[in-house]
């Protein structure tokens, strides 16, 4: 398994899916997991992951700044991710692994890890999406501050050409949901997809008795992402003076890491009712307390852990609808979906205000989610798609060259 980052801890979104299917799947596969590691990553103690896999950990820089960026962006014709993502020492540590040792399977997350990958491959490679990167990028490019936005469309055109090649160059494509399914089978026609889908762990994340504050909401996520700071910009400048207008003690808590500089500044001033709490060893008990969880989200790709784990803890939700995409949720029975900031704000305040409908939207969005969003069941898929890969009778990943032969 290849993946741009350590599964652990679970910190984030993607070592969280990483490191809880490893958890499942070490059960009836034995995996070698070949990672880039930042400096501020290797300083965790590493065991329980080291526990479940041979782990090889390649160095690489923390993450540039917003010139180093752009200087990287305006030198290549490749997406700046691509360029971040390969080393000479990554690809010459899987040559040598594969010289020396005999693996029925290549598992890669991300379009731009299979770039580290030797050519000729003796065995198939199921690359994983966590996202659709070049529809994320198109999105946040509409959002983004004006200045912004050609660079970041830049990106997009980039990744648009890029990330369609890598998805033919794998043997099997593995999507969040059948949305992300069909943007792979219309950007890249004849591209064999199956669902692997993320989940939660249901029987940490659990309805507690800690009674809720009804003048308070949670969100969470990694900041540097993109999406994630411009849905709280968004939800500070267009919703939250609707809600304290009628609510004027309403707050909105941030966990996750890297609260970015514009954050910070508006979590400074106390009349803003923002609370910046950063990372937290756990969140269940914010998530318990909170009146609710919302997911003003107006970017991005994929489908949210944010949203399974509130869910699971019996948190009522409201979303975007891009928030909520690829999930299959209802609105008014899972949770409630809505669009405009007027829509958003007046589904937060019925929900603070009617505790039974926020209990019984809270109890179909558990139910929901230990029927549809476990690990066990994501877990289950994903070893079905191996055991299917290993074998099959034709055990090379093929060229597009070679696909589109067969087609014809």
């Amino acid at each position: 398994m290849l993946t741009p980052y350590l599964p652990y801890p679970p910190v984030s979104g993607g070592r969280s899916r990483t490191y809880n299917l490893l958890k499942r799947l070490t059960r009836d596969f034995a995996f070698t997991v070949v990672c880039f590691g930042r400096p501020e990553e290797r300083t965790f103690d590493l065991s329980p992951l080291q526990a479940l896999c041979d782990l090889v950990v390649i160095s690489r820089p923390s993450s540039p700044n917003k010139l180093r960026a752009a200087m990287l962006s305006l030198t290549s014709i490749k997406p700046i991710t691509m360029r971040l993502y390969t080393s000479a020492e990554f690809r010459e540590t899987v040559k040598r692994l594969l010289r020396v040792r005999l693996f029925d399977l290549i598992h890669v997350e991300s379009f731009y890890m299979l770039q580290n990958l030797p050519p000729d491959l003796p065995v198939p490679v199921f690359l994983s999406e966590p996202a659709i990167e070049y529809l994320a990028w198109w999105r946040y490019a509409r959002v983004a501050p004006l200045y912004q936005r050609p660079a970041i469309a830049l990106e997009a055109l980039k990744m648009r050409f890029f990330e369609p090649q890598a998805w033919s160059a794998a043997t099997l494509v593995g999507v969040m949901s059948e949305v992300d399914a069909q943007i792979v089978k219309r950007a890249a026609p004849g591209v064999p997809t199956v669902l692997s889908p993320n989940g939660v762990d249901v029987d940490y994340f659990k309805p507690s008795n800690i009674r809720r504050d009804p003048d308070s909401a949670i969100f969470m996520g990694d900041y540097k992402y993109f999406p994630n700071e411009d849905a709280v910009i968004y939800f500070m400048r267009e919703i939250m003076p609707l809600i304290r207008a009628k609510r004027p003690n309403f707050t909105l808590t941030l966990l996750g890491k890297d609260p970015t500089p514009a954050l910070l500044r508006l979590a400074a001033d106390p009349r803003n009712g923002l609370r910046v709490q950063g990372l937290v060893e756990d969140t269940r008990p914010f998530l318990s307390r909170a009146g609710l969880f919302v997911c003003p989200l107006r970017s991005g790709s994929g489908t949210r852990f944010k949203l399974l784990e509130a869910l699971a803890c019996g948190c009522p939700v409201v979303s975007t609808s891009l928030g909520a995409e690829g999930l299959g949720a209802q609105d008014g029975r899972h949770m409630r979906i809505v669009d405009t900031p007027r829509a958003f704000a007046d589904a937060v305040l019925r929900l603070l205000d009617d505790p039974d409908e926020a209990a019984r939207l809270s109890h179909h969005g558990r139910n929901w989610v230990v029927e549809r969003h476990s690990w066990a069941r994501s877990a289950m898929l994903l070893t079905d798609t191996y055991l299917s890969l290993i074998g099959s009778e034709d055990m090379t990943a093929p060229s597009p060259s070679s696909r589109r032969a067969r087609r014809r």
